[in-house]
């Protein structure tokens, strides 16, 4: 088989083979619900189809292929097209295993007759690691997701592994050379990763899909409902722990398919480009170039110019019981190209009752049978066999279940389709599927005679091609839900280790969140230090753009500033370096319509830390200070070609030149402070702080000083902030003993309102500590920790780590991730993902010794 090129895809009127049925020859709703109607009477339940946990009669005979060869199957008919049905010969195109005839730029794609499809990508959630409560309401807000589709409709939940090679990986994160003395950090850095990514025995990643299909005649009615649907959809699925859902496009729809279908080619479709006037279609880009079947039971080989790919489809025949919600999961866990999807076509509630009242009707037919040829044998006539006892019962209990609940049934079918760059890899990646699904008591088999319906099946279409099928209600459908092992896998983002269940490599950005809001917590030695470090220089190295600004109460983040030519600001009564604590910038954008009224509420909130009593400054100081203070800005602002910046001398002086008795008591009170020993902050700035990396180092400022010089330093901070803002800039900050802001009230209050306006701001603050008990005891504190988009929690104390699962609703499998743990290893959030990581770095590496504080290593 061939590339195929002779199906054409238009944006508006799609174009399709001679002998096909375009979407406008479709039959109107009536008669459209005429044929739905005749299927429906052609439609023949199984014996025991409908009993969770029990075998189909027909699935033994589907299997057999002495039985059902191919095109003779003789069972339930799908309500939809004949392209449910087995075809009964090859086909003629590799375009035809795609199971679609046009595809629209919206995403939705034409299956053909009436069916129309779109698929939304999901991401995963916190299941597997959350308490026993979180999963079960997961599984029942799963469970009625299921119930909200109506007949007519189906939905396939496809869940794809992707592996990737260290190489592609360390591709992802690795730093580019520039030719500068950076390079042998960035050279280093590249190093470190591919050392840690050759560690693991692979890395994957895995994408979730859910594909739904309707019934619609008209094109832009099908369109429009699948949107519609989508968006409710999403909507419904956010309920769902945060699990977020959007819908795909034509081109990411295809890039789906071409990456099981061309796995090692560079996908080539472009919106813009794409004219399908030059006969071109859309599968031309993602169909493979041929396919090969090599027996009856397969493989497949997709035959692609930069190399084959062997594929091989199972489906899973009979189910335990009681099934495992973890059946997805263990396969998703598997270290290899895999796709994973359940097709559930829900039945009217109506219906899925008529059958099960036929199917009890059956029974106690055969019931009936089984008792004659007893009484005939001279046996005891209540001789009955217990297995048609058994399906008596259930049949019963499940008439009663449905009876009682909302239920629905679905009619199911599970396939897992395994690719291979070899025959031998393929068969070792087809054992160990199989092998996690006889764990779970659960039976596959492979697709015999139907490699190319299965394969159609395992795509993200929402066409069902093979003809197995199990019923199940919604609880049975339900329970196999699709969520794993969270993995946090952002495209352009900063590499943060490696997870510490899978192995697989963890890339996040901060500034597609909600908000870019963090905080790094951990113990002495835990390497929080060196956590911060490392997205400081992944920030630095990564984008260019970006200024980072340091606050450093403990002078570790010297050698940093050196390696990477940052300027340091020291603050001390003694240093040369001045900062103004009255600066303000007229001309940009504070926030406020009146940057002086802004700056004027700013020096009221620093003298009261300064030279308030414990409740602060009296109201009439207050008034004193804010007279005199825009008194000195607005003239300031008038004359600013003549006149230097105001400073705490002049406000001083102001003060005084009032003769007023309480003016004249803070003139004096501000008097160590001006031109005392205390003046760090009442002189013109004298240093620059332009540099794109800037640390401020208050190692050597005085207990009395800190708070108030803290205030001092996050108002040059929100200036630099302001004006980066302007400029399109984004602006990082890391504040180290982060706790410290705590001890007043004042400097809380403003960074607490910092907090609030930085992701408007485009500014990302992270808070740097490892006194938890002090912050948590701060309920401002707590209320920023638990609205931040960004946390990586180390080592952290019994107490400590039972306060932050209290707070942040953290399960017990989670707590472990950040107690008892070795230093770099912790437990990450980055919006609603949340995974465990080993960040721990080569401790011969240089950049482990630029980060490390460790007492005798240098």
């Amino acid at each position: 088989m061939t590339t195929p090129t002779d199906l054409m895809d238009q944006p508006e009127a799609e174009q399709t083979a001679p002998d096909a049925k375009t979407p406008a020859d479709l039959p109107s709703g009536v008669e459209a619900e005429q044929k739905n109607a005749r299927r429906g009477k052609r439609a023949r339940l199984f014996p025991k189809s409908i009993l969770p946990g029990r075998r189909s009669s027909s699935d033994s005979d589907a299997a057999d292929p002495e039985k059902n060869k191919p095109g003779e199957f003789k069972g339930r008919k799908h309500i939809g097209t004949d392209d449910a049905r087995p075809a009964k010969r090859a086909p003629r195109k590799t375009s035809d295993v795609l199971g679609y005839r046009a595809m629209l730029p919206s995403g939705v794609a034409w299956l053909g007759a009436d069916e129309w499809s779109a698929t939304l990508r999901i991401s995963d959630i916190n299941y597997l690691a959350a308490e026993q409560d979180t999963q079960e309401a997961v599984v029942d807000r799963w469970a009625r997701f299921l119930n909200s589709f109506g007949a007519g409709m189906r939905v396939e939940v496809t869940v794809l592994n992707r592996v990737l090679d260290d190489e592609a990986v360390a591709s992802l994160v690795a730093k580019e050379l520039h030719g500068d003395e950076i390079d042998q950090w960035r050279e280093d850095f590249n190093k470190m990763v591919r050392g840690r990514l050759a560690s693991v025995a692979g890395n994957t990643i895995t994408q979730k899909f859910l594909t739904v299909t309707v019934q619609e005649s008209d094109r832009e009615k099908a369109e429009a409902n699948l949107i519609r649907t989508a968006h409710e959809a999403a909507a419904q699925l956010a309920a769902m722990d945060g699990c977020r859902a959007e819908l795909l496009n034509r081109a990411e729809r295809l890039q789906v398919f071409s990456h099981i279908l061309r796995p090692y080619e560079t996908f080539a479709f472009d919106e813009d480009s794409f004219d399908p006037n030059h006969r071109v279609a859309t599968a031309d880009f993602v169909a493979p170039w041929a396919i090969e079947r090599t027996t009856s039971d397969g493989p497949l080989i997709f035959r692609n110019p930069s190399g084959d790919t062997y594929h091989q489809t199972l489906w899973i025949r009979d189910y335990p019981a009681w099934l495992s919600d973890r059946l997805i999961s263990e396969l998703a866990d598997i270290k290899c190209t895999l796709s994973v999807s359940l097709h559930l076509e829900p039945y009217d509630q109506v219906d899925g009752m008529t059958m099960v009242q036929r199917q009890i009707a059956e029974l106690e037919m055969q019931t009936i049978a089984e008792q004659k040829k007893a009484a005939k044998a001279g046996y005891d006539q209540e001789f009955i066999p217990h297995k048609l006892q058994e399906a008596n019962r259930e049949a019963r209990e499940l008439r009663t279940e449905l009876e009682q609940s909302n239920q629905k049934m679905f009619s199911t079918v599970i396939v897992i389709g395994l690719s291979g760059p070899s025959r031998e890899i393929l068969d070792q990646n087809v054992k160990r599927a199989l092998r996690v699904i006889r764990k779970l008591s659960c039976q596959a088999e492979v697709t015999s005679y139907m490699q190319h319906d299965a394969l159609t099946t395992e795509l993200p279409i929402g066409v069902r091609r093979i003809p197995m099928r199990r019923t199940l209600t919604t609880a049975s459908a339900a329970i196999i839900v699709p969520f794993t092992t969270q993995e946090l896998h952002v495209k352009g983002g900063s590499w943060y280790g490696l997870n510490a269940q899978s192995g697989n490599a963890i890339v996040a950005d901060r500034t597609k969140t909600v908000n870019g809001n963090g905080f790094i917590l951990g113990t002495t030695g835990s390497g929080k230090s060196q956590a911060a470090k490392a997205e400081i220089t992944n920030v630095f190295l990564d984008r260019p753009d970006d200024d980072i600004i340091i606050i450093d109460p403990e002078r570790e983040y010297e050698p940093l500033m050196q390696a990477f030519r940052g300027s340091i600001v020291r603050i001390d009564a003694g240093s040369r370096d001045h900062l103004n604590a009255m600066d303000i910038e007229l001309g940009v954008e504070l926030g406020e319509d009146d940057p002086i009224k802004t700056k004027a509420d700013f020096v009221l909130s620093m003298l009261g830390s300064l030279i308030g009593s414990r409740d602060g400054l009296t109201p009439t100081q207050r008034s004193l200070i804010d007279r005199c203070a825009v008194a000195l800005y607005r003239q300031y602002s008038a004359e600013q070609d003549e006149r230097e910046m105001p400073t705490l001398g002049d406000l001083r002086e102001a003060l005084a030149a009032t003769q007023n008795p309480e003016a004249i008591e803070l003139a004096d009170a501000l008097e160590i402070y001006t031109v005392g020993s205390l003046n760090a902050f009442a002189q013109q700035t004298n240093v620059d702080v332009q540099n794109r990396l800037i640390s401020y180092d208050i190692s050597r400022l005085g207990t009395e000083m800190r708070t108030f010089g803290m205030m001092v330093i996050l108002d040059q901070v929100w200036n630099r902030v302001a004006r980066n803002r302007a400029e399109g800039r984004r602006t990082w900050l890391y504040i180290d003993e982060f706790h410290l802001l705590f001890s007043n009230p004042y400097s809380a209050e403003y960074f607490r309102a910092m907090y609030k306006r930085a992701r408007k701001w485009g500014l990302i603050p992270t808070g740097i500590t490892q006194n938890i008990e002090e912050l948590l005891s701060n309920e401002d504190a707590r209320l920023m920790l638990a609205n931040s988009n960004f946390l990586q929690l180390l080592a952290q104390t019994a107490t400590d780590a039972d306060s932050l699962c209290h707070l942040l609703h953290l399960s017990e499998e989670q707590r472990r991730a950040f107690t008892n743990v070795p230093p770099g290893c912790g437990l990450l959030r980055s919006g609603n993902a949340l995974v465990p990581f080993d960040n721990r770095m080569p401790t011969s590496s240089k950049l482990y010794r630029l980060f490390s504080t460790k007492f005798g290593e240098e």
